[in-house]
């Protein structure tokens, strides 16, 4: 680092890539480079946010320089204004400042007013911005009325033609107006060689080339970083300018580090004197209901230890606060449960916010709070997907606005997006853009994975495209919003962080992330939706309409249902929770669960870490009985014991700390943290003798004590929260249950939960046909706007699913649905239900309207002549007339196939292989049914349409796809080379032929590829599209 000088300098005003494709470098480049070039400070003043704020002061911090926190602010009238903050109340000022100009404007055009600072300019420095504007010196008056002192005229010198012109005016006129003067250099990158990086940005911003953006760039590379050599050489005529970027740095003492102490209380009722008293109350109120009075000793001692935990922490507040939000949402009718580290808390397990038993199941508590961890936890809560936007509006109707927001999420370029901007900024063609991206999946990386390549663009355009793209990889590219985090705020939050309008109607966002708030000490809670809750909902009230006098809830399912754990044997799980993909349905054959505690071990054991660890295999060999089971010390088999001897939870490691080494519990935690963290082996090496002095006090030998070390150090790899898994097996036992005992519930309640999951809705429905249901299509006077179950075998598709009908028609089909009579017509249909041409041209395709129509043909040449009847004016005159029918040839049954396919991507006649079954006989091709009496190692040509493609990120470059025919569904396994040498017809095909060896292990089959060919199916897949690369 360069020794700074007391003739130094301060930079002032510098974008990030946080002011969102106007700026060539990530806050902690720039920190880093302030301090290589020795500045005083660096003042990160994105546009119209802190977006980067914190990041930028962590950074400051670790390379020594001191971090401002300011921005940019854009004018109503025009212009912007640059504003620092000088102390704590200076931040809550430049907050307002910003939630004002943000909530005036749409998403992304805040628009800041003077009078939005009048009453909040305190402690904050003004920069008057560059250029000046024409007005320039009614906006200094302006701004030295409000700042007083501390407004200040910027003045920067990029050597353009009118710089030096303009900064003399700047000067003369602070000099007329007694105000002072400072430099800055308007920073937007790093070092003078990211200007090209820059240029391409601003063109995806302005939606143009880097050939045609002309003026819109800047005229030179000089808006880089420059030391305080530069910045003097720039400014000798005006010292006083630079020596004011030091004053103004001294005056900033504000450091964005902790904002603590911002949850909101929670009002208690009458009678109780404080939240905690309160919160025993509830506790014991929920306890008598989970275990019955008197309580059992163990239950009453755990629950007096949390609540101390609780008390000494001050915590009380937040869980009355996740508490009533949970109850909240029963109150709504909204299926919820919590999850994640929450179920090892008798509190949350009382209070009613889990729903797993952690004393029952051995679960520690301190994996969720402990002594030695001095922060709020998390408590996640998943609700039913569709109904959760109820729960966010009571909390923000129940905290108030002013308090509750969205937390933010930073949507980063990967490859394919950057590829898709970048190659357009460089003057590529939409076609050959595409055709670029397609070759990448969502997870491939260019700094990792082949160049672009291409047949039309040229290579020097490619290599720079590569170039820019490996750079702006994991660049912020717009701000998002958090799949469910809220943040609350005991002060008003515009006042505690930047709040704008998210793109979601009746949603406000704050400008950082969860990993910005956990930094700040802010506490978010966790507002998650689970599209599996929205099925089990649909499916008991749909349960429940049918069969009232046994009505069926989550909680009052028969637990240990042996016909559900034999159907999850033969991984006939489509659809089930957690366990649908190809991996766990390999899994489950070979694991066999037979019991609640199997489950949670089969959602545990599909994880990168267990995976990486090299534990699936031995767990397997012992469950199986082929290896015997054995423990790393004799000591350790209550802890290893359910597990096999093989760990696979993070709990495990904890209790592993606790028995041989004699770690209290909270410092087990801590011990499970450096398990859980980014720099794990580093800081378990930290611990490394006090776990090796606590194991030899236990009487462990020193030989024995190392390799449990080595164990622990492993599992800081893979360790998997075993509450976690607890939590979610539970709903893997509910929807396999449903699955096995009440199909045609399950099934229509999975197409109305959509999307989710790994399968399409034709693979829902293709599985459901293979389980004897019928499935009927949309049709008019039996459908609804949902799906539903007719009886027991039958289910019947609803208009949601077709397509041009959508979300936005749906009020108008359940208003004239709510009529209570049937359509008599298609006049009377189009009349009630004013859908669209387009929409009632879809229902004709699929079928809806054959009860008046002999087939689709004659009803779409129906729905053209009312429209065009309509259109003329004269659907009320000639409703009643009887026109002639056209000689019109019916559809062929694959021509209805394609038509169903094109209006609801599915179809419920005959599947697209089957037309084909002939050609595929002929060529050696056998159904997926055949390959099950195919023995292990025999060569196999299988073929079908493509359903999934998966590409695991622990798979060391394997590719796995899905093929489905009339029979059933076949997985194919690529090893790299395969997949290279076959890389198009695998990511592209609809439909593949496969040549390979046949895999037949336990029931589980694989065919391992040795060739790909696509099948043509002509037009009878079109618009059918495969789950690609989860």
């Amino acid at each position: 680092m360069r020794e700074r000088s007391p003739s130094g300098y301060a930079e002032l005003h510098a974008w990030s890539n946080f002011s969102f494709l106007r700026a060539a470098a990530h806050p902690e480049e720039l920190a880093q480079r302030a301090a290589a070039i020795g500045l005083h400070a660096l003042a990160l003043t994105d546009r119209d946010g802190l977006y980067g704020s914190v990041r930028h002061c962590s950074a400051a911090r670790a390379a020594g320089v001191q971090g401002i926190v300011g921005t940019e602010l854009s004018l109503d009238e025009g212009g912007s204004v640059v504003l620092l903050a000088r102390t704590r109340a200076g931040y809550a000022n430049l907050c307002h400042a910003i939630s004002t100009a943000q909530l005036r404007g749409s998403k992304g055009a805040a628009r800041l007013r003077w009078e939005d600072l009048e009453g909040h300019a305190g402690d904050l420095i003004a920069l008057s911005g560059w250029p000046p504007p024409e007005d320039a010196q009614a906006r200094a008056e302006r701004l030295r009325a409000l700042f007083g002192d501390c407004a200040y005229l910027e003045l920067q010198h990029h050597l353009r033609p009118d710089d030096a012109t303009r900064v003399r005016r700047t000067v003369a006129l602070a000099r007329r107006l007694r105000m002072p003067c400072v430099a800055t250099n308007g920073v937007r990158y790093a070092v003078r060689e990211d200007r090209q990086l820059c240029d391409v940005l601003t063109c995806v911003r302005e939606k143009t080339t880097l050939a045609a953006a002309g003026t819109r760039l800047e005229a030179n590379a000089e808006a880089y970083l420059k030391d305080a050599a530069a910045m003097r050489r720039l400014f000798a005529p005006y010292p006083e300018a630079i020596a004011a970027t030091l004053e103004i740095a001294q005056a900033c003492t504000f450091s964005l580090d902790r904002l603590e102490g911002q949850f909101p209380s929670f009002s208690v009722p009458a009678g109780f004197e404080s939240t905690q008293i309160y919160l025993r109350h509830l506790v014991f109120e929920g306890a008598r209901v989970r275990y019955g009075s008197p309580l059992p000793r163990d239950v009453e001692r755990q629950i007096d230890y949390e609540l101390g935990i609780i008390a000494k922490f001050d915590l009380a507040g937040y869980f009355l606060v996740v508490w009533d939000i949970v109850q909240a949402a029963h109150r709504l009718d909204v299926l919820c449960q919590g999850r994640g580290s929450a179920a090892n808390s008798a509190v949350c397990y009382c209070l009613g916010i889990t729903a797993v038993d952690p004393i029952r199941n051995g679960l520690l508590f301190e994996r969720f709070l402990s002594e030695e961890r001095a922060e709020v936890p998390d408590i996640d809560i998943d609700f039913a997907h569709q109904d959760r936007e109820r729960v966010i509006q009571y909390a923000y109707e129940r905290y108030g606005r002013a308090h509750a927001a969205m937390v933010a999420e930073v949507i980063t370029y990967r490859t394919r997006s950057a590829i898709r901007d970048v190659g357009k900024a460089l003057g590529l063609s939409l076609p050959q853009v595409d055709a670029i991206a397609k070759e990448y999946d969502v997870r491939e990386s260019l700094k990792t994975g082949a160049a672009p390549g291409g047949d039309t663009p040229r290579p020097s355009i490619l290599r720079l495209l590569g170039e820019i793209c490996k750079r702006i990889e994991k660049y912020p590219r717009h701000l998002g919003i958090h799949s469910g985090g809220m943040l609350l705020t005991r002060d008003p939050l515009i006042e505690v962080a930047p709040v704008e309008w998210a793109t979601m109607a009746q949603r406000s966002v704050v400008q950082w992330d969860k990993d910005d708030l956990a930094d700040l000490g802010l506490v978010k809670i966790d507002l998650l939706g689970l599209g599996m809750l929205s099925l089990l909902r649909d499916a008991f009230a749909m349960y429940n309409r049918m069969h009232p006098e046994q009505p069926l809830e989550l909680r009052t399912l028969p637990p240990e249902d042996a016909q559900t754990y034999e159907m999850l044997c033969r991984a006939d799980s489509v659809g089930v929770f957690q366990v649908e993909s190809r991996a766990q349905m390999s899994m489950l054959p070979r694991l066999r669960p037979r019991c609640f505690y199997d489950l949670v071990m089969q959602v545990a054991i599909i994880r990168p870490g267990p995976i990486q660890g090299e534990m699936v295999h031995p767990f397997l060999r012992r469950r199986n009985g082929q290896e015997p089971v054995t423990y790393p010390h004799p000591k350790l088999q209550p802890v290893l014991e359910r597990t096999l001897g093989v760990p696979l939870f993070q709990e495990q490691g904890m209790r592993l700390a606790i028995v041989a080494a004699g770690f209290t519990p909270g410092q087990a935690d801590q011990l499970r943290r450096a398990m859980g963290n980014k720099r794990s082996r580093e800081r378990m090496e930290e611990l490394y003798p006090k776990l090796i002095e606590g194991m030899a006090c236990n009487g462990i030998e020193r030989e024995a004590a190392e390799r449990l070390y080595q164990m622990l150090q492993g599992f800081a790899d893979y360790g998997f929260p075993e509450s976690h898994a607890a939590s979610f097996a539970l709903l893997v036992y509910a929807s396999a249950y449903l699955k096995r005992h009440h199909p045609a519930v399950f099934t229509a309640a999975l197409l109305n939960a959509q999307p989710m999951g790994f399968y399409s809705v034709s693979t829902i429905v293709n599985d459901a046909k293979r389980h004897r249901i019928a499935v009927r299509p949309p049709r008019v006077n039996a459908s609804g706007w949902w799906s539903c179950a007719v009886d027991d075998g039958t289910v019947q598709l609803g208009y949601q699913l077709v397509r041009d009908v959508g979300e936005r028609r749906r009020e108008r089909i359940e208003t004239a649905l709510a009529q209570g009579r049937p359509f008599a017509d298609l006049v009377d249909f189009a009349r009630r239900t004013r859908l669209p041409r387009a929409a009632l041209e879809s229902l004709a395709s699929v079928g809806a309207f054959e009860p008046w129509y002999r087939d689709r043909r004659r009803a779409l040449w129906e729905v053209a002549a009312l429209v065009e009847r309509e259109e003329r004016g004269e659907l009320g005159r000639l409703m009643d007339v009887e026109e002639g029918v056209a000689p019109l040839a019916p559809p062929s049954a694959p021509e209805e196939t394609a038509l169903d396919f094109w209006g609801l991507g599915l179809t419920t006649r005959r599947h697209p292989i089957s037309y084909v079954r002939g050609l595929l006989q002929r060529r050696g091709v056998s159904s997926a049914a055949a390959l099950a009496r195919l023995h292990d190692g025999v060569r196999a040509r299988v073929g079908g349409l493509v359903i999934t493609r998966q590409r695991p990120g622990t798979a060391k470059g394997f590719v796995f796809l899905t093929l489905e025919d009339e029979t059933g569904t076949v997985n194919v396994v690529l090893k790299p080379k395969i997949y290279e040498r076959f890389r198009r017809a695998a990511r592209q095909a609809q439909a593949l032929v496969v040549d390979g060896v046949l895999q037949n292990e336990q029931g589980v089959i694989h065919v391992v590829a040795a060739t790909l060919t696509p099948l043509e199916l002509e037009d009878l897949t079109r618009g059918t599209r495969s789950h690609d690369f989860y």
